[in-house]
């Protein structure tokens, strides 16, 4: 399955001259959880919120640019299970997505994990390895909390009270609470304020109690026998990214949406077909261009293989030529022998990527005649 059905374009963008209290305004509007960054139209990877959580950080004077993260860009024409490595490597919520070479749109982690369910069927939460952060105590400062989640690079942190689950503190409470803090009980100024009384009462606000920010009611649990079907259908009606996992009433774990992702990107399929290239030296590609080129053509040669018991030989035959007097046109001819027959499929284009996808999914279409 490829991922343009899931692609959206509710994305917002930023220029990477703006400033982070520019960006966070909009996002708190919008409640998104990222902006896209870019400079002259050029894009250059994601600013997230949990990476906004520090004590010093000076809204109105930083710019954007110095909290850009990379990121990897789709393919419209991409896998599932291609998305679901990338989104698992780069460890963001979400990816930008690009066709005819314009980011036209962002895939949700959330979104791709309920596509590649049909992956997944069969395995439960026991098959996992849960992530397991350091806890904390409901009256430890904030501050303590946000350590965790920057060290460990983990979201969420279980909240306890003498040893019993108590709740849970998420990067999206804190943002919610922590940036937009100013009850005169506590604080004297907002936090974009960039005043030196400001900071001071940020520090102030740091050591406020964990209990003040965590959810504590209402928490969503799920049984460490539960189907990934099960967990999938929490984190969709409750728009969560992570589930306290839970045997009886002991807390074990939290299964995140990157630890299901990890498990489509990891799962192993036995190869059984050969894979080569002709004329890709003579298409003077970039390193990028040829890493995603290969990579395209492996996965999709899985998912031929899912509909070709048996082994095949694949060839990805490659051309790059002038046409008409304009920019250079790629053209991609595919050719599959299996059991002494063969399949062909020709698709040509301006983007490589678009080319390789289309050729594939017209090799896919004629192997219903040598089932």
């Amino acid at each position: 399955m490829d991922i343009n059905s899931i692609v959206k374009n509710d994305f917002l963008a930023f220029d990477s001259e703006l400033t982070l209290s520019q960006m966070i305004g909009k996002l708190r509007k919008e409640d998104k959880r990222a902006g896209l960054i870019f400079r002259k139209n050029k894009f250059l990877g994601l600013v997230e919120r949990k990476k906004l959580l520090k004590t010093t950080i000076d809204t109105k004077a930083q710019k954007l640019s110095q909290f850009v993260i990379k990121t990897p860009i789709l393919s419209y024409y991409a896998d599932i299970n291609e998305a679901a490595k990338a989104l698992f490597d780069s460890d963001a919520d979400y990816l930008p997505v690009e066709k005819d070479k314009q980011i036209i749109g962002v895939v949700h982690a959330l979104d791709v994990a309920k596509a590649a369910l049909e992956s997944l069927n069969g395995l439960s939460l026991s098959d996992v390895k849960l992530v397991k952060p350091s806890k904390v105590e409901k009256t430890n400062q904030l501050s303590t909390a946000i350590q965790i989640m920057r060290e460990q690079s983990v979201d969420h942190v279980p909240v306890f009270e003498k040893g019993k689950l108590y709740g849970i503190i998420s990067f999206r409470d804190i943002v919610r609470k922590y940036l937009n803090w100013s009850p005169k009980r506590d604080v004297s100024a907002k936090f974009n304020s960039s005043s030196r009384s400001a900071r001071v009462d940020l520090a102030k606000l740091s050591a406020l109690p964990v209990e003040n920010f965590s959810t504590n009611n209402n928490l969503v649990k799920i049984k460490t026998d539960a189907k990934f079907k099960q967990a999938i259908s929490l984190l969709t009606k409750h728009n969560i990214r992570n589930l306290l996992v839970v045997d009886g009433q002991k807390y074990v774990g939290l299964l995140t949406v990157r630890n299901i992702l990890g498990s489509l990107a990891k799962s192993k399929v036995t190869k059984d077909f050969n894979l080569k290239f002709v004329g890709l030296k003579k298409l003077k590609l970039s390193e990028h261009q040829e890493f995603a080129l290969k990579r395209v053509a492996q996965f999709s040669a899985f998912k031929l293989q899912r509909k070709l018991p048996n082994e095949f030989n694949l060839a990805v035959h490659l051309r790059q030529q002038n046409k008409d007097g304009r920019k250079q046109i790629f053209n991609v001819n595919l050719k599959l022998e299996r059991n002494g027959k063969l399949l062909t499929s020709e698709y040509e284009s301006w983007d490589l990527e678009q080319a390789v996808h289309k050729a594939f999914s017209g090799l896919a279409r004629a192997t219903k005649r040598i089932k």
